[in-house]
């Protein structure tokens, strides 16, 4: 069944939050209910008028009328207002929420959005873990990534602050839109050639431009596919009417569009604009490594248990040092920019990390003497400075960010590795937790945690206790019920598993500790090992870690599942 959703979309608000948001007021009252509200563009501005105007909605005296997702900023001077968010972005203030630097998230309603953060372009941005301003060549290579596949259509809407380059290709501009002509970004363009948004918003150049649709297959040339409506907004506030700074709309996820439906074309229609942009890009960017498959052999790691070298297993898992090839040929072909041959399997590529990774298999920074066990999508291996000795931790193979982005094979898999953990633990009287901070981490980490046999009431109450003292209230979450029905992707959290019974969730907002989960067990009313809270204060030699990984996968093996 079809759900179309109301949508509004602002230009740059520069600051002027109140205004804006009381402009916001009056559309709901005139036009009724909308969905969400996104914002491109400069969200704040660096005034003092700002900053007093922000706070009040950070303290809770101004409301946010509507669900409203904000890009990160378009300049340094404005990274203060995100209030230390990592690269994924969080809730700012209730109602308001900053989606990050760059990513792919579905709604409710199965409505798909692409969204890069930044103003410009900088060769250095992969080389940061935070928010400031600019967008680089791993931001465009993770979304490039994402629109991979032969069953990839497109997404719905494709938020950015900057123009792509050579929109303005195959149409006419107003006299006022031709100082925008040429100042877009080149990524940009390749971005929109590969995602192939059904609508691309931006601000940034103060000006409004609805583009004409254009195709995005050339006639005769191929399937025909959904045309793109490119939208350019001005900045909230201009005097002049006719540079509109918000637009309303409504939509239908593209999934639930029959094919002839998707694909019908509009009376007035243009070419693919982006086409000598394409060409023009020759070369890879900086930020694609070089290409390599790497296999560890687990033999290593097994004290002799014959198991299959991981080259001869049927899954293709890449890893994140894998480069990918442009099109061949000088002319580019943008009608199939990922389409594999027929006779290949298309290979679904987990997220390129935003640089070196200590937790991605295959990654050089990875330390592999920790290592326990290795399945198909996940590992398992000894943190450095654990808790206790039998302090494990559970990860993807790939690079993913949270359980809330991990896909269902893979999350599926973790779980026969916590099974196996929780058999082991029991077979030695001891009760089992496991917690996921998703707050300032950037690889999925699982910590598991055994304590002496101890009721699951007696260990949940010990982080609700703790939890109240550092103003946080869990709540209850069935173990049916997952992650993502409950948090938006993205958005940071800690939950704690249990033996049994319902896991305890909390959605982070603002400071967090993020040694919480080794403070409550380590408290006295469970290990009671108060001077263990920092791993930094545990660590060891490589030797001791190397003798203590041998240890655990020898007392471990009989409850692995990978050894079926």
């Amino acid at each position: 069944q079809k759900k179309k959703m109301k949508i509004l979309i602002s230009g740059d608000v520069e600051g002027n939050i109140k205004a804006f948001f009381g402009k916001v007021q009056g559309v709901l009252g005139k036009s009724g209910p909308f969905d969400m509200l996104l914002c491109v563009g400069s969200f704040f501005a660096n005034t003092a008028a700002c900053r007093e105007e922000w706070a009040r909605y950070v303290d809770g005296k101004e409301q946010v009328p509507l669900a409203t997702f904000i890009l990160g900023p378009t300049s340094s001077e404005q990274v203060p207002f995100y209030g230390g968010l990592g690269l994924d972005g969080g809730e700012l203030c209730p109602n308001l929420t900053c989606v990050g630097q760059r990513g792919l998230f579905t709604s409710s309603s199965g409505l798909q959005i692409a969204y890069l953060s930044g103003g410009d372009y900088s060769s250095t941005q992969s080389k940061t873990s935070a928010l400031s301003g600019k967008f680089g060549d791993d931001d465009v290579e993770a979304l490039l990534s994402m629109a991979s596949g032969k069953d990839f259509l497109g997404v719905d809407i494709f938020l950015t602050s900057n123009w792509p380059l050579g929109v303005e290709n195959y149409t006419t501009l107003p006299p006022e839109v031709e100082k925008a002509k040429g100042q877009g970004a080149e990524a940009i363009s390749r971005l929109a050639a590969r995602l192939r948004p059904r609508y691309h918003f931006c601000g940034k150049h103060r000006v409004f431009f609805e583009r004409v649709p254009y195709r995005n297959h050339q006639v005769l040339q191929g399937e025909q596919r959904h045309v793109t409506r490119f939208i350019a907004l001005a900045q909230f506030g201009n005097p002049d009417k006719k540079h509109r700074h918000i637009y309303a709309f409504s939509i239908s996820p593209l999934t639930s569009l029959d094919r002839r439906e998707l694909t019908q074309q509009p009376s007035a229609v243009t070419d693919f604009p982006y086409g000598d942009v394409l060409k023009a890009h020759k070369q890879q960017s900086s930020a694609m490594l070089d290409e390599q498959n790497f296999f560890f052999d687990p033999k290593s790691l097994q004290d002799g248990r014959r198991r299959k070298d991981m080259s001869q297993r049927p899954f293709q898992q890449e890893g994140p040092m894998t480069k990918r090839r442009p099109p061949q040929g000088d002319q580019p072909n943008f009608q199939d920019l990922e389409n594999p041959p027929a006779n290949r399997r298309p290979i679904i590529k987990p997220p390129v990390p935003r640089g070196p990774c200590w937790f991605c298999l295959g990654s050089p920074e990875v330390e592999k003497h920790l290592i326990i066990s290795i399945g198909d999508q996940s590992y398992l291996a000894l943190p450095k400075g654990g808790l206790i000795a039998e302090h494990v931790l559970i990860l993807p193979i790939g690079h993913y960010g949270a359980s809330t982005d991990v896909p269902e094979e893979v999350l599926e898999e973790m779980a026969k590795f916590k099974e196996s953990l929780r058999r082991y633990f029991k077979s030695k009287a001891q009760s089992c937790v496991v917690f996921e901070r998703n707050f300032k981490s950037q690889h999925l980490q699982l910590q598991v945690i055994p304590v002496p046999d101890t009721p699951t009431d007696t260990l949940r109450q010990a982080f609700i206790g703790f939890g109240e003292t550092q103003g946080l209230e869990f709540t209850e979450l069935p173990r049916d019920i997952p992650l993502t029905q409950v948090v938006q992707v993205g958005a940071p959290y800690f939950v704690a598993e249990f033996d049994d019974g319902p896991s305890l969730f909390v959605k982070i907002k603002g400071r967090f500790s993020l040694q919480f989960g080794r403070e409550v067990l380590a408290s006295p009313l469970l290990l009671n090992i108060l001077d263990r809270v920092d791993w930094k204060a545990c660590s060891t030699s490589k030797e001791e870690e190397t003798q203590a990984a041998k240890a655990f996968r020898k007392t471990f093996q009989p409850f692995d599942f990978t050894n079926n």
